[in-house]
């Protein structure tokens, strides 16, 4: 309470257009004395609400803006309209080097400065806090040659190239491995391709985004990789950043020992309402909230399934989604594809969708309809709240879970957290179909640093020994006492059990000659080549891998392989696949994720493995080895050049990079392709329509 006026009395005013209008001044007045007299958080909200109003406090602006002053939200000043004590509060969280219009807000500014000071510093804000701005403001500063940042997926790698490509001109801007390097580099890398890096710069200042999923506990599969890559970067020595939201601590003693200023806020830059939704029937009710609202929404749920599911739903209710020439977008889907396909059908309706099943060029454009008004609904499953930057109004969560598993406070507030957007929209709105999670947010633990004995020998192996706990040291006796295989096999194996590999490399010394006779090959293996390393790997090398996109046996895994390098053009997949399965949506989405996660990254990490393990052992037996590098790259790279499918990452699908490859004349240097891809005239390339539109977006940020 200020002066007898509780905050929900203040809401309820700022709501209502006649009593800001009856009492512009006096309803100011309430503010300021609130403000005053309680938490940051609750006065900035109540600012936020009046800034949402703004056009109705006639002649009020002066004192408008010194609230705003007041709760730091200097984004949201006209400099034009200040006087000389606020311009100069202003002008003082001005970033350096940045465009002129670009100023932070009062947090925001402090965390910079502390950077800029050369302080380590981790960070958990909010998602509209603005904690990738301060990465472009260190960049622009001029203070480091290198910079790297790590982004926990490839579809994010391109949402932050796309961000970063203002300083290409200063700057090489690298995402992947083979790219040569200048003297002043920042690489945009995922946690898997910093391991695999053989040759970074010097480094200056390493990023890492989403630090959350160092922690086991929030992210088991891809903890270990990004744990490595992390202490990677650490030995550099290089300053470093770590950003992610909504994290209540770290391990005790942790920022002391590696020398950091953690740094914990719930500042945020827009207001979040939260409503309950209390349904009988949740398609009636979806439907009738998605026809009421009339802002750009975004509706979460639990799986890809779900989301075609309430796709469908939205369809055959005739909800319009006021979609915006997506025609060409359309008929494209339906001809690479399938012409039922659901994605497709979909967007003609205005209704984005976005999944982990999606190929990636789709995904972004999807993503980008949704943020330009080409669609104005956007149904998604967590894939999108890992970084990914929406313009949502309104958030519905109309799942509590992903997949089969209910998700945490956490997940949830990275979900709430997607509502509101600063300048786009002041106020956010959740509808929630289901009791929110209790509110206990997480402990974010490194094992890299912390070695509990849950951590796994995968991680515990890439460490120096200087660096291990006692206990880790006697956890990995066994494995440096084996004289079956040479640690540096098991360390170049990143991510792969120790003892798995070690397995193997027993196994052919104890049957030299039957494993020879299987393993010995090289270029393309036969069906039983092929069959007897899927099995092997299947057996020992692989983790967590069983039913994954669809694969339950290395025998099927096989076959899946087989299939695809016979007859690699995705229409085909897909008609194959509905031969076992006449449902188009399940079928178009078995092949793509097969694609996604088998053929493109698992299946080729786990054969260069074995290829790594069969040439140590049969090397040290004096026996000629069998060499899988070839087949793996040509399965990894979709039967295609490597540069070329890469193209999927920028933007352009690997249909259009298919059409683009005379044109491109893919050498195996993804630098001189991209060099060629922006001298490509969209207009006079024979593409279809859509194509033309991805790639003439493509070549604006390259």
């Amino acid at each position: 309470m200020a002066n007898g006026v509780a905050i929900e009395d203040l809401r309820q005013s700022l709501n209502n257009p006649d009593a800001i209008a009856g009492n512009p001044f006096g309803l100011l007045s309430q503010i300021s004395a609130f403000a005053a007299t309680h938490q940051l958080e609750a006065g900035k909200e109540l600012v936020l609400r009046a800034l949402d109003k703004r056009e109705l406090f006639i002649g009020c602006d002066e004192i408008l803006s010194g609230l705003v002053r007041q709760a730091g939200l200097f984004p949201y000043l006209d400099p034009s309209k200040l006087g000389e004590r606020d311009l100069i509060a202003f002008e003082f969280h001005r970033p350096l080097g940045l465009q002129a219009d670009i100023v932070f807000h009062a947090v925001q500014a402090r965390v910079y400065r502390e950077l800029l000071a050369g302080q380590n510093v981790i960070l958990s804000a909010p998602t509209s806090f603005g904690k990738s701005l301060i990465i472009d403001a260190l960049i622009a500063s001029g203070n480091y040659r290198n910079v790297v940042i790590v982004v926990p997926t490839i579809s994010l790698i391109d949402e932050t190239r796309r961000r970063l490509s203002k300083f290409s001109k200063g700057f090489k801007i690298a995402t992947h491995v083979s790219q040569a390097l200048e003297q002043r580099n920042i690489l945009i890398l995922t946690q898997e391709r910093v391991v695999d890096h053989k040759a970074l710069p010097e480094v200056d200042l390493f990023v890492v985004d989403e630090f959350y999923k160092l922690s086991p506990s929030l992210d088991e599969e891809r903890s270990a990789l990004l744990n490595q890559a992390f202490y990677k970067l650490l030995k550099t020595g290089a300053q470093f950043y770590l950003l992610g939201p909504n994290i209540r601590e770290l391990p005790e003693g942790l920022p002391d020992r590696i020398s950091c200023l953690y740094m914990r806020t719930d500042y945020a830059t827009v207001v979040s309402e939260t409503h309950r939704v209390n349904a009988k029937d949740n398609r009636a009710e979806m439907v009738r909230l998605c026809s009421d609202l009339d802002e750009p929404t975004l509706i979460f749920c639990r799986s890809p399934k779900r989301v075609r599911d309430v796709a469908g739903w939205l369809i055959s209710e005739g909800t319009d989604g006021r979609p915006e020439n997506l025609e060409s977008a359309v008929e494209w889907m339906g001809q690479e594809y399938h012409s039922d396909w659901l994605a497709a059908r979909a967007l003609s309706s205005g209704i984005a969708l976005h999944h982990g099943r999606m190929p990636r060029a789709l995904s972004q454009f999807m993503v980008r309809c949704f943020n330009e008004g080409r669609a104005k609904f956007l149904v998604c499953t967590s894939t999108l709240i890992e970084g990914v930057n929406t313009k949502a109004k309104n958030v519905i969560v109309l799942d509590n879970k992903i997949a089969t598993r209910k998700y945490d406070y956490f997940t949830f507030n990275n979900i709430r957290g997607r509502s509101g957007r600063m300048f786009e929209h002041f106020i956010g709105r959740v509808f929630l179909f289901h009791e929110p999670p209790q509110a206990e947010l997480p402990l974010v633990d490194v094992p890299v640093l912390t070695q509990p004995d849950t951590t796994p020998k995968s991680l515990l192996v890439q460490i120096e020994e200087a660096d291990l706990t006692d206990q880790s040291r006697q956890r990995l006796a066994d494995i440096w006492g084996q004289e079956y295989l040479d640690l540096s096999v098991i360390r170049e194996n990143s991510g792969i059990d120790p003892d798995g590999q070690i397995a193997v490399a027993e196994n052919i010394r104890n049957d030299p000659a039957h494993f020879h006779t299987n393993l010995s090959w090289s270029g393309h293996p036969t069906y039983d080549e092929l069959k007897f390393a899927c099995e092997l790997m299947w057996e020992y090398l692989r983790a967590g891998a069983a039913g994954k996109a669809g694969v339950f046996s290395g025998n099927q895994l096989a076959f899946k392989v087989n299939q695809f390098r016979s007859n690699p053009e995705i229409p085909n997949l897909i008609a194959q696949q509905i031969s076992d399965n006449p449902d188009p949506d399940e079928a178009v989405e078995a092949v793509l994720e097969f694609l996604r996660q088998w053929a493109s990254f698992d299946f080729p990490r786990l054969l260069l493995a074995l290829d790594r393990i069969q040439r140590s052992v049969f090397e040290a037996l004096g026996m000629v080895p069998g060499d899988y590098s070839f087949f793996a790259a040509t399965i990894e790279g979709l039967m295609m050049p490597a540069p070329l499918a890469a193209l999927d990452e920028y933007g352009i699908p690997l249909q259009t990079a298919r059409r683009l490859e005379p044109q491109l004349e893919p050498s195996g240097d993804l630098d001189e392709l991209l060099a060629r891809l922006k001298l490509v005239d969209a207009n006079q390339a024979e593409l279809h329509p859509f194509e033309r539109e991805l790639l003439a977006d493509a070549q604006q940020f390259l």
